[in-house]
This record gives structure tokens, sequence and C-alpha cells, in this order.
């Protein structure tokens, strides 16, 4: 199983699996990291190596985090090389992660990664308050 790592501002990670858990249950090799106020980018570094060896890796990692060029986002870029089947995302919302978690042992990890990006862009929507049509007598 591939194995879901989420790196995020704040407590956004934590909380982000939580929900997603909620919908769709527990999931196993996944993990996260959160990044502190005042926290260094070499503390986060090995935070995430220090979480990221009780994950399976084998059939490769898929990384997401919020923010493109965020600390958390750069930290995990760095560490790219360490891995020989690794995706980055940034953007990460619950429906990228639901379909992550569903999707994981079905794609292979490249086209997960294009499958989960796709889903996390469909699910930002803004909805239109509908207009009321006003019969005007004549």
């Amino acid at each position: 199983m591939k194995a879901i790592f989420v790196c995020t501002h704040g407590n956004a990670a934590k909380e982000l699996i939580q929900s997603a858990e909620m919908i769709c249950g527990k999931q196993e090799n996944t993990s996260f990291v959160t990044f502190e106020v005042n926290e260094s980018a070499e503390n986060l570094q090995g935070k995430i190596v220090a979480e990221l060896a009780k994950l399976d890796v084998t059939e490769g990692v898929l990384f997401l985090t919020d923010l493109k060029g965020g600390t958390p986002f750069n930290v995990l870029v760095r560490l790219l090389e360490n891995f020989t089947e690794v995706e980055l995302l940034a953007g990460v919302n619950i429906p990228l992660l639901l379909e992550a978690f569903l999707s994981r042992e079905m794609l292979t990890l490249k086209d997960l990664a294009s499958q989960v990006a796709e889903t996390g862009r469909l699910g930002i929507y803004e909805y239109a308050m509908p207009v009321e049509e006003i019969e005007e007598d004549f």
C-alpha cells in the first residue's frame, strides 16, 4: 500500500486526516507532521524524517502539503531525492485526501497523483444563489 504523508502549517494536516477518516474510515500507512509557529525548517525536516521512518514506503509515498512555496513544501522538495517512488502535491483539501485514500491501491503512484490533483481541483466549488424571478403584471 502506498504511503500518504501530509505536512501543513499548523494543525491542518492532523485535522484533514481526521476529517477524511470520519468519511472513509481509519487509514493505515498514513501520517502527518505539523509545522509550528517559530519552528525552523531544519527542525521540521527532522520531524518529517522521523515520522516517515514509521511508514512502509516500498510502494511509494504521496506527499501532500498546503501551500506551494511554503516551508513544509520546500522541506519536502529537499527530501524527494531520498525516495525512488515519490510524488508531491500542494493544495491539500478533503476531497483530494479522500481520493488518495480510496484510490491508492488501484493506481500507480504517478496516476494516483494526477487523479488526486484533479479531484482536489474539482472539490472547489462556488455556490451561486438561485435568482428569484419576478413576474411582471401587464
